[in-house]
Parts: C-alpha cells; sequence; structure tokens
C-alpha cells in the first residue's frame, strides 16, 4: 500500500474560527496549560504564561474538540477524489504540553494510474487544497506513520519501497513523533534524538527498557507491523454549521467565515465530483436587543445558479450580493451552508483550458445581476406548451429553452395589445387555432399573414365571437 498523508497543523484555530495573525489556541491538562497553535512568536507546546509574554496583543482561544473532529472529517472528504480508503485521526498524548497532530491518510497505490502518474495526483490535490483555501502539509510513504511523520516535518518527496525507508527516516527528528514521554525522554537521556539512532539500539533492550508498544510502534513507523485503521465513510450531503467565535454585525466581516464554509463546500464538491445548482444559507441570530426574544435564525438566502459550479468565484459574488441586498436584521452568531440542488459537473468545468471561459464569465455575470437586481429582474424569452398565440411565449431563467419552437411562421415583436383593424383584409398563411376552452379566455380564431402599409402583420380574426367575420386585430408583427 502507498499513504498520501495530509496533516493540518492549525487545525485547532481553523476549528475555532480563529486568525492565525491574532488568536492562538490553548489546551488544558489538569493544573496545566499551553499552546497547541501558531501566532507570531507563540509556538505549539509553549506555555501560556510565555505565550502571553511573547505575544501579549494576540487573544488565546480555548479548544474545541468536537469542532476539530467535525473540521477534520470534512476535510476528509476531500481526499476521496483522489482514492480508498480514507482514515482521518488526531493523534495527541494526555499529558502536558503534548502537541496533537490532526491527519488524513488516502491510500494511493491503486488510483496513480488514473491520474497519470504521482505527481498528475499530488497536483490535482493541491489545486483541491487551494480553491478551498485549506493549509496542509503532505507527505508520501507505504505506511502510515512514516507518511505522517514525513508530513510533519515538511518532507514532501514521496518514499515508494518500504525497504527504503530506514534511511528515509533516519535523520527525522524523535521529537516529531506522537510518542509520550515515557518513550521521549529515557531516549533523549542515552542521547538518541534521531529515528536512525533508535532503528539501531538492540530490539531485546528497547523492549526491555520501554515495553512491547515502544518497539510496535517502531515496527509501524518502518512498516515492518500491520497498522489497524477505520476508514471513514463520506457524507451523501453537504450540510455544515460553522459557530462564529463572535457574534458579526456587517456583511463585509461576515464574508470571511461564508469563504470558509465555501472552502468546505468545494473540497466536498471535488471528492465526490459533483457540481453545485443551488444552495441555501441560513444565518442564526443573536439577540435583536434588550428584552427581546433570540430569533432562532433569519430568512435563509437561496441561490439558484443558471448552471452547475464547483468554483469559489462562481458561488461567492452571488451570496455576497444577496446579503448586501438583504442584510441581516441582528448580528450573526452561527452560519449553515446547504448544498440544496448537486449535479454531474459540465466538462468545460474540468478542464481548466477550455476556450468557453468568456461563456462561464457571462454566466457568473448574469448570476450576479439576479442577485442583485431580483430574480424577476433578469429572464429570457421561452416557449411555453400552449395552442395559444398570446400564451405560448413566457419569462425564463436565462439560458432556459422551454419547449421546442412551433415550426410555422411567429412574429418577432408581438403588440402589448392587440390593435383593432376595421375589417380584416387578405391573409396568407392562414391557420386555425382552438384551445383554452378550460380558462377563463378561451380561444377560436383564424390567424394569417397579412401586407399593411408595407409591413407584414400576423392578423387574427375571431371566430367565434365575430359572427360576420369583419373584425380583426393586429397580434404582432414579422422582424
Amino acid at each position: 500500500m502507498l499513504w498520501l498523508c495530509l496533516s493540518f497543523p492549525q487545525l485547532a484555530l481553523d476549528a475555532v474560527g480563529g486568525d492565525a495573525q491574532r488568536h492562538w489556541v490553548m489546551a488544558r491538562h489538569g493544573a496545566h496549560q499551553w499552546a497547541v497553535s501558531t501566532c507570531g512568536a507563540i509556538t505549539p507546546g509553549m506555555p501560556v504564561s510565555m505565550a502571553r509574554l511573547r505575544a501579549p496583543e494576540a487573544l488565546g482561544l480555548s479548544r474545541q474538540p468536537q469542532a476539530e473532529q467535525a473540521l477534520l472529517a470534512s476535510r476528509a472528504a476531500m481526499a476521496y477524489g483522489i482514492g480508498s480508503p480514507v482514515v482521518a485521526e488526531r493523534l495527541e498524548i494526555a499529558e502536558p504540553h503534548a502537541v496533537p497532530q490532526a491527519c488524513v491518510w488516502v491510500e494511493i497505490g491503486a488510483s496513480q494510474r488514473l491520474f497519470g502518474g504521482l505527481e498528475a495526483l499530488r497536483d490535482q490535490l493541491c489545486s483541491v487544497l487551494i480553491e478551498a483555501d485549506v493549509q496542509a502539509r503532505i507527505g508520501i510513504a507505504p505506511a502510515r506513520a512514516a507518511a505522517a511523520l514525513l508530513a510533519q516535518v515538511g518532507d514532501t518527496a514521496p518514499c515508494l519501497h518500504s525497504a527504503d525507508l530506514p534511511a528515509r527516516l533516519a535523520t527525522l527528528p524523535i521529537a516529531a513523533l506522537p510518542w509520550p514521554k515515557a518513550w521521549r525522554e529515557p531516549l533523549q537521556g542515552i542521547g538518541i534524538h534521531r529515528v536512525g539512532q533508535l532503528w539501531q539500539l538492540p530490539r531485546e533492550g528497547l523492549l526491555r527498557r520501554l515495553g512491547a508498544g515502544c518497539l510496535r510502534a517502531l515496527d509501524q513507523l518502518h512498516g515492518r507491523a500491520p497498522e489497524p485503521f477505520q476508514a471513514i465513510t463520506p457524507p451523501s450531503q453537504f450540510n455544515v454549521r460553522l459557530e462564529l467565535l463572535e457574534e458579526i454585525a456587517h456583511v463585509e466581516t461576515l464574508l470571511f467565515p461564508l469563504q470558509r464554509l465555501l472552502g468546505e463546500l468545494l473540497g466536498f464538491l471535488a471528492a465526490h465530483d459533483l457540481a453545485v445548482l443551488r444552495l441555501r444559507l441560513e444565518l442564526e441570530l443573536a439577540w435583536a436587543g434588550e428584552g427581546a426574544q433570540p430569533s432562532a435564525q433569519g430568512a435563509p438566502l437561496e441561490l439558484q445558479l443558471l448552471s452547475p459550479a464547483r468554483h469559489r468565484d462562481r458561488l461567492l459574488p452571488p451570496l455576497r450580493e444577496q446579503l448586501m441586498q438583504r442584510p441581516p436584521p441582528a448580528p450573526v452568531r452561527a452560519l449553515r451552508l446547504i448544498a440544496v440542488e448537486c449535479t454531474r459537473p459540465h466538462p468545460d468545468q474540468i478542464d481548466a483550458f477550455v476556450a468557453s471561459r468568456q461563456a462561464q464569465d457571462w454566466t457568473a455575470t448574469l448570476e450576479r445581476l439576479r442577485a442583485r437586481l431580483g430574480e424577476a429582474a433578469v429572464w429570457t424569452p421561452v416557449v411555453r406548451d400552449d395552442h395559444r398565440p398570446a400564451f405560448a411565449q413566457d419569462r425564463g431563467a436565462p439560458g432556459s429553452r422551454g419547449v421546442a419552437a412551433p415550426t410555422t411562421r411567429r412574429p418577432l415583436w408581438w403588440n402589448p395589445r392587440p390593435q383593432p383593424l376595421a375589417q380584416c383584409p387578405a391573409r396568407t398563411g392562414i391557420e386555425r387555432i382552438a384551445g383554452g376552452w378550460w380558462t377563463p379566455a378561451p380561444l377560436d380564431a383564424d390567424y394569417g399573414w397579412a401586407d399593411i402599409n408595407g409591413r407584414q402583420a400576423w392578423v387574427r380574426r375571431d371566430v367565434s365571437g365575430d359572427p360576420l367575420g369583419n373584425r380583426a386585430w393586429i397580434e404582432g408583427w414579422a422582424g
């Protein structure tokens, strides 16, 4: 097997919605508190007292393990687009100053050829991560533990064979492994700091000093022992809630957490090879004021796209326009994004070098106009399935086609109201049209083309309502 590992060093910060420039996350074990994310001079594992001295202007936030697990599962869904099975775990030791490692593994040995090689597969994954605005480190090795260690130290060169693992891991620090102090400190005490040094120690002495657990972990690291895992099942629908770090009252500020939700959505779409047609954004509002009752949620924003989309620049602008047109009536404390309708993407959206980019830009422009002006303000004429000419046209969404157009000739320009004529002129191409007898506007009339002042007019003569047959109306004109 060949495992690709994604390590997310800032998962704890992302899970609480923090900003690496202004926030850091702290963990607690008994009376001990320490940092588990980076912010300026603050590094993971640093005691809280020192972290506050190093960056007094930064705000320390408490960990939210459940939010971390949910976010890790969401990011694991991105890996389904390149292989299977997929495993997601948080590697952490329940002891003071332990730094958790959040990792996702995907087995890629069977899928390399589908992408045209390992480099093409890795490029595809990187493009998904960039589109989703997710930061991760990548490691590739035949053993999951080895791939995680390579990712943790930032070694992106793949190790393809188990026989190469001892040489590849020899110079890597033992401190980067998610091992307990009961293993690491005795090794450091005898001057063992590198994996290669540990691998050369006599196994009997290692077993006697540190126990069978350490020896098994070392063998797993080198691909010499099985690594049990539980594969996760990707969600079939996208429905994600994000609780905000603080209440947000301004639309522009609300766009930052919205972009994070869109990033998770794009990862979901890429993993399932889907594109979205309809989205719903729900806003959970805070207290409207003193003595007011809390609102469960504001009116949801519905985004109906004109064509399937799977890129951020198609989704964010129309959502932003809707938020600007309908700002929340109270501060927002949580967002929920739901992919209501998904479909397979158009082939043009899969190839980044197709010549239809202008068409996609035009579609995005129409979607922004619909979001700003309202869906009723931007439309295209479509043909309805109705024999009565006055009811055979309608307003449809841009890009919709309606039913097939009639094969007989019809006017290009229609009069807003039929123009009466004193008598029916000579006509050509006469056709009898009757229908709608079950509606308030039944029709039984003859239609034909007549020359009126040098122009071709489409003239209607009612049969049932005009027994003499000498009254007519101009319905429209030829183009």
